[in-house]
């Protein structure tokens, strides 16, 4: 029984027919650049961004802690916080959603790269068992069995073929274990990202709440310290009002002295002093004349406040008498200077007199020190300037039209 010839080549292009197939068939994510990722790197842009802002809004919010005047500013950056933190947790969620859509690419990609593994090992042992089957002088009595040169070399370019294959073969295998090693290691990398991804949400939520605890809590401050403020406001015009009582009686007493003695006294406050008195105290101006309203009271500040360190001495701008000096409900330790012709000046949150009721003093003299530590101002003198008005109630005007200029 003779054997019949092998047909070249023809199992060996069935065999490569689904090998080129497996070799074309690439993963779109490896051609091209990934859209997952993209979007990843995008997000976490906007996430530095967000968090750039945020830490400028920290940075402003240390320089506010603790300022009285700046609770509500306080509390408007708390808000911007809170929103900018939002934003960090929405694109952090951006990120974990799509790891986890990457996840399920990687997954499928390495369950395909597995599949042709396993195709291709399945070829190699059916190669390698038809190896054995034939021995290792198969090639030498193919070529042996030519019935002419043509057909040597067509049994020459046969083996060559089915030795090509078995290297492309082994080769194949290889480049796919090393293949799925990676995607395995991809796939454990991005399960760490994820989670931890989850972990950074978790802490952002926990500075949410946080944040959202500490507005809670600025809130409460914000309203009772407003709350204090109106009661103070109210008590202050309370306070005003008895004070321009006081000098009415103190006007109405000087008038009817004037009136018994038949003789006026010459102010030592002339409209020519005006822009040319020193300053009872150096400082800055922490409130000035006018209107003052504090949600829904209203005051009028009939002074300027100025700021100063307690028990910094205090001046008087002209000389004249003490008409009063002593405590006046929340101002303090006051005097009241009378400069004659219905002119007065007033010194209040005072911590120390130096002078006592109907002494004279001298233009810059010192007639007690600083006070009003315990004011929502802090260390300030309340100073104030009354001129004389046609209904015999000495008018306060602002005192800044008549102190020397200070550039």
């Amino acid at each position: 029984m003779t054997k019949r010839p092998l047909k070249p080549g023809l199992w060996v292009l069935a065999a490569t027919a689904g090998f080129g197939v497996g070799l074309a068939d690439r993963s779109p994510a490896q051609e091209q650049e990934d859209p997952v990722q993209r979007q990843i790197r995008e997000s976490q842009e906007r996430l530095d961004a967000i968090r750039g802002e945020r830490q400028q809004l920290r940075q402003q919010l240390e320089s506010l802690s603790g300022q009285v005047h700046n609770v509500s500013e306080e509390i408007r950056n708390i808000e911007r916080q809170l929103s900018t933190s939002s934003s960090v947790v929405a694109e952090l969620g951006v990120q974990i959603n799509a790891l986890v859509e990457q996840i399920l690419i990687t997954t499928r990609d390495m369950l395909f790269t597995h599949d042709q593994l396993t195709a291709r090992k399945v070829i190699l042992q059916r190669r390698l068992r038809e190896i054995y089957k034939r021995g290792p002088l198969a090639p030498v009595q193919a070529l042996l069995a030519a019935n002419s040169f043509g057909d040597l070399l067509n049994r020459y370019k046969y083996l060559h073929q089915v030795a090509m294959f078995d290297r492309m073969l082994v080769l194949e295998i290889q480049r796919l274990e090393s293949q799925l090693v990676g995607q395995r290691d991809l796939l454990a990398g991005e399960a760490t990202q994820v989670q931890n991804l989850r972990q950074e949400k978790g802490r952002e939520i926990d500075d949410l709440r946080r944040l959202e605890q500490q507005r809670q809590r600025r809130l409460r401050t914000y309203s009772t310290r407003q709350t204090q403020a109106e009661s103070r406001l109210a008590q202050l015009a309370l306070d005003e009002q008895r004070l321009r009582n006081l000098l009415t009686e103190l006007e109405r007493a000087r008038r009817d002295a004037e009136r018994l003695s038949g003789t006026a006294t010459t102010s030592t406050l002339r409209t020519s002093d005006l822009g040319q008195l020193n300053w009872p105290v150096e400082g800055g101006i922490v409130y000035g004349f006018g209107p003052e309203r504090v949600g829904q009271t209203t005051t009028l500040r009939e002074g300027i406040g100025i700021a100063a360190p307690a028990g910094t001495p205090v001046r008087a701008v002209e000389s004249g008498t003490v008409m009063y000096a002593g405590p006046r409900n929340l101002y303090g330790q006051s005097v009241i200077l009378g400069h004659g012709g219905g002119y007065y000046s007033v010194y209040l949150y005072m911590q120390r007199l130096a002078v006592r009721e109907g002494a004279e003093v001298d233009s810059g003299q010192v007639i007690g020190s600083v006070g009003g530590a315990a004011s929502p101002e802090g260390p300030h003198v309340e100073f104030q300037i009354y001129e004389p008005s046609a209904g015999g109630t000495p008018r306060a005007v602002d005192p800044v039209r008549w102190l020397r200029g200070r550039g």
